[in-house]
């Protein structure tokens, strides 16, 4: 494959694609997010946190994303971070701490770590299965 006169072997390219870091598809030449992925960031940067998920579902279909267009981004986990939705929640659940008047603490890595236990059963005071313990009061 001939690229501005130099000579480059197509095993290079293939090894090497411009994939999207969100969903895996091709995202165009020295791009890291594709078209539909970089929508769906866009729409989250311009709510900024200040609407709720409903207000973000609206902003979604006017935008014309999918449900699976939408879920891809906000699950993917580039680099081991936490997920945009883990983002969006921490955000959330600030904004409520604080509009009940007590410090908004929830780190985005807070809500990763409390997904990750949930999907193995939880980290709760007893194990998935089991009867809860009595309250003591």
């Amino acid at each position: 494959m001939r690229f501005f006169g130099l000579s480059l072997g197509a095993e290079w390219f293939d090894e090497m694609p411009m994939r999207c870091i969100y969903c895996r598809k091709r995202a165009g030449l020295m791009r890291r997010v594709c078209d539909p992925c970089g929508r769906v960031i866009a729409v989250v940067e311009r709510a900024g946190g200040e609407v709720g998920m409903a207000g973000l579902v609206d902003l979604f279909v006017a935008e014309g994303l999918t449900r699976e267009q939408v879920d891809v981004v906000l699950d993917a986990q580039p680099g081991g971070e936490p997920t945009l939705r883990d983002r969006l929640t921490s955000n959330m659940a600030n904004a409520l701490m604080r509009g009940l008047g007590m410090p908004g603490r929830q780190s985005p890595e807070d809500v990763k770590r409390i997904r990750e236990a949930m999907k193995d059963g939880g980290a709760g005071t007893w194990v998935k299965g089991e009867a809860p313990p009595r309250w003591s009061h």
